[in-house]
């Protein structure tokens, strides 16, 4: 069996991509890429396609739908997982790549359980995270010293309890919950 690594992509600036993920992606011979629906296209892959200069990598896409309905996506985790599997056989290296950091929210961690109880090796490169990205561009710390760092996902309405904790805080995923976000954070003085 092949051997699959796990890649982050970054925030979207195809700068900010590892010299490691970059060796892998253009030595892989296969390139998966989530998208949400088929079709769709990944954005992932359009962060990193310019830098597939001279790649023979065949490129696979892998829906990931964005809900959580947890019987279905555990269904569509495991059959991503035996195509990855299929596509590896014998000696072929795959990169999965992931928006941001493959160990934060990332589409690839939940695949992976069912990729290695089909006997893929797997490695997982890091990628940089949009709120380090974010925190860079405007030349702010995320925490200093003895302060925490929480990171939240936005994307559920109950972030109350999290408002409360003596940390600074990260909102991710927001999505169609920004505007709700937004208020909750008014309501407490921490818009700013």
């Amino acid at each position: 069996m092949g051997k699959l690594y796990g890649i982050g992509v970054g925030p979207g600036d195809p700068e900010l991509l590892t010299l490691k993920a970059h060796r892998i992606l253009n030595a892989a011979d296969v390139i998966f890429c989530p998208e949400k629906e088929a079709g769709a296209g990944s954005f992932a892959f359009d962060i990193i396609q310019g830098l597939l200069k001279d790649t023979k990598a065949e490129i696979v896409n892998l829906v990931y739908p964005m809900h959580y309905h947890g019987s279905q996506l555990r269904e569509m985790w495991k059959q991503n997982a035996g195509c990855i599997a299929e596509h590896l056989s014998g000696e072929r290296t795959g990169a999965f790549i992931t928006l941001g950091d493959p160990a934060v929210y990332s589409t690839f961690m939940y695949t992976l359980p069912y990729i290695e109880r089909r006997g893929v090796t797997v490695e997982v490169v890091p990628g940089v995270p949009s709120f380090c990205a974010v925190a860079a561009r405007l030349g702010a710390a995320l925490c200093e010293k003895s302060e925490r760092l929480l990171i939240v996902p936005a994307s559920h309405k109950d972030v109350d309890d999290c408002l409360d904790v003596d940390a600074n805080l990260v909102f991710m995923k927001a999505g169609r919950e920004i505007g709700a976000l937004k208020e909750k954070l008014a309501e407490k003085g921490l818009l700013e």
